[in-house]
């Protein structure tokens, strides 16, 4: 039986996680900062793509294995604190490159899909991605819920998120808000690589 009031109450979980800062959109607005706004599309779009397959994996009841596997957690919270110490060298190689948002490369375009393979690999390597969506999939659907609801479930979350994640992009890449941004580009680097180094020590922290 359809329980919509459950079905909601997930929606609006997924909704509040995906749209408070992290590590995808703060990822996206950076890129969409510094680089336009089809990078923080392109980057966006990579991190939609591991929320799906996480999404996917969570209604398939795979991800409930493997989070309770604990060999699994520690190598994935390893690779995730590898990734995001990797992604604060680069916040901070950003922080202090010369130049302004105008002087944006167009060069950057031409490696559309490095942007792609960041997201999708800063999504499926976040341990806390799987616990979220295993907590959406678990309050969204009651035990006796047919399949295609899970199924329903996962792409209503995804078209959330791909409303929220591209909406990061196109109000970071937005010339309006530019003067603005250029003022605050090194500041907001900065706030990422040290977002990303904390992150990455939590999930060190959280395997002893």
């Amino acid at each position: 039986m359809w329980d919509m009031s459950s079905f909601l109450a997930a929606l609006l979980v997924y909704s509040i996680g995906t749209a408070s800062p992290g590590p995808g959109n703060l990822s996206i607005a950076n890129a969409a900062m510094n680089y336009g706004r089809k990078a923080g599309l392109v980057l966006a779009t990579g991190v939609i793509s591991g929320s799906i397959c996480w999404g996917m994996l969570t209604a398939l009841g795979v991800s409930a294995i493997l989070i309770s596997s604990q060999s699994f957690m520690i190598w994935l919270k390893l690779l995730g604190a590898a990734y995001l110490l990797w992604l604060t060298y680069k916040a901070l190689r950003s922080a202090f490159r010369p130049g302004d948002l105008s002087a944006r490369t167009t060069q950057q375009h031409q490696n559309l899909r490095g942007y792609y393979l960041q997201g999708l690999g800063l999504h499926l390597s976040n341990p806390k991605a799987a616990l979220t969506w295993f907590t959406v999939t678990s309050m969204g659907i009651t035990g006796s819920a047919p399949q295609w609801e899970s199924y329903f479930l996962v792409a209503t979350c995804a078209l959330l998120g791909v409303m929220i994640f591209g909406l990061y992009a196109l109000i970071f890449a937005s010339r309006t808000a530019e003067k603005y941004l250029n003022r605050a580009r090194r500041s907001f680097d900065l706030i990422c690589a040290g977002f990303y180094a904390l992150v990455a020590i939590g999930f060190l922290v959280s395997l002893w």
